[in-house]
């Protein structure tokens, strides 16, 4: 980082001093660009960006504090559960492959790997012949998907590229020597034409010579001539087309070949990767390793813009080789992890060895304990996140907590925050919810009630709100109960029921706070306070032998209280004693109550009856004092009156 930093202020200070001119600092120094001098323009030197180095991010990058793979300038999230994780707890959930097959396939993947190898001594013929006799017996395991054999087929369509390019080129080396063979006759017969002429010359005497012909007139002029140059021309063209098909050929085999490595390398078999590379520099020996890929392809990109140049065999080869090697080193460092119990940083070893390399035979042959426990530890930490997910914080306390025992470097701070900020937050919208409810607001209770449940659905207290809630409503409902008893008694006019039940009812209108049935139970208490304290006083004067007087207290509260059924019962207890009385009693209120024909001096008669039978009698004063004021309103003499009274 410190050199970056370095490299990084140089590039932003060095342009700037040796482009602009600054006269009072030496402008004149001739090892500065000059100031222009024209119009004051300053020249701008565009510098060349450095590129990348091409080594720079081609190895697969492991990013812990992201959980990311960053390979060819691509970034893989590894804890992406639906891209990996479900086969990585498929993989934790298989048995190593340990069987005396898989080490066959692996001792028959070394072999070919030392066979093709360039450290290994021997012919390339014998090379290519020994690794290539070993690929079918490593296609036979299963584990290798066949991909021995697409490699097989591979490096045998190249072969045959190259056999059919060493045919074309001993027959452009025939067509070669044909031609050679045709100039030389063609020479030949050029000479014999000279000596033709000149034989011709001599034999005429006085002519003159005319001297020798240049080549192209002899050939204008020889019908044989013509013919030979004709094919030399011929055997030109054809050598030029054999090479031109050798050429096509060789690109065709090495973009087939091409292809087939960098799919391997996408699909993370490195293995077969290095055995592919070593089998293309023993075929192909012409130094030309430049891969060729479909520009604007998904392969091209994810190879071009990873490394910043056109990526080679050469370098596709070394990337695999350091693929790897990371994922040994991930392995070594998840059992180093798992020996001290440290669970958490050993599943992230070995499911970044797993996304990196799942088909190393490190990872390949982890021993089944040790993927045990960390399957085990692996679900309880997705059962913790999806319990985060869905705000169920009591069952991601418990998963926290097994965590913590499982592993000695699970670091449970964060989960253990969140999970106590949330209950916080969700206990103190409930404890308002039910404040709220004492206050009846309903608003705010639900306002309150909703604000709990969205933070933490499952919250244990949310159930206080509803036995709360069940409460309360069983409590309407008696009190409804109640008041209707209450009603009905009231139309019955049964008052004693009422009050036997007093409490109950004074306790359940007093909440509906209802004024008229408040007011109707108190009326109804006070009369049979009044009632009973007229039975009471009753009962006590017939038991010290004064019948009379009590029928009297029983007889003016019942005329109050004419419903009540045990003033009626006590009244009725006692009218045999004082029957003679009552009889008095009832027939002076007869004369009395005639309006035809008013009898006032039979009525008062039998008041005065009724007087003697009991002197103290209120209910016969009153009547006589009646009777006399109506006479002295009716007659204004009283004369009679007395007189009546004295004869009585």
């Amino acid at each position: 980082m410190k050199r970056r930093t370095i490299l990084l202020i140089s590039s932003l200070t060095l342009p700037l001093y040796g482009q602009v001119y600054n006269p009072g600092n030496g402008g004149g120094n001739t090892a500065r660009p000059a100031a222009n001098n024209n119009n004051g323009d300053t020249t701008i030197v565009h510098k060349k960006k450095e590129s990348k180095s091409p080594y720079g991010n081609e190895v697969p990058f492991i990013d812990p504090t992201q959980e990311t793979i960053t390979l060819m300038g691509h970034t893989f999230n590894i804890g992406d559960n639906r891209a990996l994780g479900g086969q990585f707890e498929s993989y934790l959930a298989d048995s190593p492959n340990t069987s005396k097959a898989a080490i066959e396939y692996r001792e028959t993947i070394d072999a070919i790997l030392d066979a093709v190898s360039p450290h290994t001594k021997g012919d390339i013929r014998s090379k290519l012949r020994n690794g290539f006799h070993m690929l079918p017996r490593a296609a036979s395991y299963p584990g290798d998907g066949r991909i021995c054999d697409s490699l097989s087929n591979a490096i045998y369509a190249a072969m045959l590229s190259k056999g059919s390019v060493q045919s074309s080129k001993e027959y452009i080396a025939t067509l070669e020597k044909e031609k050679r063979r045709i100039a030389r006759n063609f020479d030949i017969s050029a000479a014999k034409i000279d000596l033709t002429d000149d034989q011709q010359s001599k034999g005429k005497p006085g002519q003159k010579k005319t001297g020798k012909q240049s080549t192209l007139a002899k050939a204008a002029t020889s019908a044989q001539l013509q013919e030979i140059q004709k094919r030399i021309l011929e055997i030109e063209a054809l050598k030029k087309l054999h090479h031109a098909k050798d050429e096509v050929n060789i690109v065709q085999a090495k973009i087939q070949y091409q292809a087939l490595l960098a799919q391997l390398f996408v699909q993370r078999r490195f293995e077969h990767v290095v055995i592919g590379t070593r089998f293309y520099n023993l075929i192909f020996r012409d130094g030309d390793s430049k891969m060729r890929l479909k520009k604007g392809s998904d392969v091209s990109k994810f190879f071009g813009e990873g490394l910043g140049v056109d990526p080679t065999v050469t370098g596709l080869d070394s990337a695999a080789n350091e693929a790897i090697r990371k994922v040994n080193s991930l392995v070594t460092g998840f059992n180093n992890h798992l020996s001290h119990k440290e669970l958490h940083s050993a599943s992230k070893r070995l499911t970044e060895a797993f996304a990196l390399g799942e088909f190393i035979p490190s990872v390949q042959t982890v021993p089944s304990d040790q993927r045990r426990q960390i399957l085990e530890y692996v679900r309880d930490g997705n059962a913790l996140v999806k319990a985060m997910d869905v705000h169920d914080y009591a069952a991601a306390k418990i998963y926290l907590e097994a965590l913590k025992k499982r592993s000695t470097d699970f670091d449970s701070t964060k989960a253990e925050g969140a999970i106590a900020a949330y209950t916080r937050v969700s206990d103190g919208h409930i404890r308002a919810a039910k404040i709220a409810l004492g206050q009846k607001d309903q608003a705010k209770f639900e306002s309150e009630l909703e604000k709990a449940t969205q933070v933490w659905p499952t919250n244990p207290k949310l159930k206080e709100i509803d036995t709360l809630l069940d409460t309360f409503i069983t409590k309407g409902d008696a009190a409804n109960n109640t008041l209707n008893d209450y009603d009905r008694l009231l139309g019955d006019k049964n008052y004693r029921a009422i009050k036997d039940r007093y409490v109950e009812f004074a306790a359940t209108i007093g909440q509906t706070n209802d004024a008229t049935r408040t007011e109707s139970l108190a009326e109804i208490m006070n009369s049979l306070k009044e009632v009973q304290e007229a039975r009471s006083k009753a009962e006590f004067l017939a038991q010290k032998g004064q019948t009379y007087a009590a029928w009297e207290i029983l007889e003016e509260a019942r005329v109050k209280y004419y419903d009540d059924p045990l003033l009626q019962q006590q009244i009725t207890s006692i009218t045999a004693e004082v029957a003679d009385f009552t009889r008095a009693l009832a027939r002076a209120e007869k004369f009395e109550s005639n309006d035809l024909t008013p009898q006032t001096g039979s009525a008062l008669s039998w008041y005065l009856e009724a007087k003697s039978i009991y002197p103290d009698s209120k209910f016969a004063q009153e009547g006589i004092d009646r009777l006399v004021n109506r006479v002295f309103e009716e007659d204004g003499n009283d004369s009679s009156i007395d007189e009546e009274l004295s004869s009585n």
